[in-house]
Formats: structure tokens, sequence, C-alpha cells
């Protein structure tokens, strides 16, 4: 399973960027589902599929690749002349990752002392 979410982690950040960049079609989605409901799916997705696919340290991992990815999206979107790099939508991404760590981290520990009081 981990060595398929990093490969589709990578395709979905590029059809991210992509479809986010092609003329007119990103304000319409904006506008039929909102903006940062957008940006914080978009992330909580993309940070879960990274972080189950990090074998040492996925929290962090997770956190800091899907930080990256955030500002590299809001620096692509700054070389078009139809879309602008926001700040809130930068906080919404970071936001999103921090929110999806935290649940999939309480998750993976929880999960992991249900299998240990169940094995004794």
């Amino acid at each position: 399973m981990a060595r398929i979410c990093l490969p589709v982690a990578a395709l979905f950040f590029a059809v991210l960027v992509t479809v986010g960049n092609l003329p007119g079609l990103a304000a319409d989605m904006s506008d039929a589902f909102g903006d940062k409901r957008l940006h914080l799916a978009a992330y909580a997705f993309l940070t879960g599929l990274i972080y189950v696919s990090v074998n040492r340290r996925p929290a962090l991992t997770a956190m800091l690749a899907a930080t990256a990815l955030a500002a590299l999206d809001e620096a692509i979107q700054s070389f078009f002349p139809y879309r602008q790099a926001e700040l809130l939508d930068l906080l919404a991404d970071i936001l999103a990752a921090g929110a999806t760590v935290i649940s999939l981290h309480i998750g993976t520990a929880a999960f992991g002392s249900f299998r240990a009081v169940t094995k004794s």
C-alpha cells in the first residue's frame, strides 16, 4: 500500500496544479464548491497519501512535504496572469495538513494500542 501512495500523491499534485491553473476552471470550481473547502479537501487527501507512504517520522515528513507542495502550488499560480498566489490559501493548505497529520497520528497510535491489547 505504501509503495502505491507516493506515486498517487505525485500524480494527484500534478493534476491539482494543472486543473487549478486552467483558465476559468479554477474560478468555476471555487464558485461551485468554495475556494477554501477545495484547498482543505485537496491538501488533506494529499497529506494522507504522503503520511501512509512514509515509514520513518510520517507525521513530520507529511507535514513538511505538504507545506512545501502548498508553497510550490501558490508560487506556480503567481506566474499566471489570471491567477494569484494568496497567503490565506497557503494557510488553509497548512491547516488541512496539520489536521490530517494529527488525526492520522492519533488514529495510528490508537490502532496500535488496540492491536497490542487484543494480541495478549
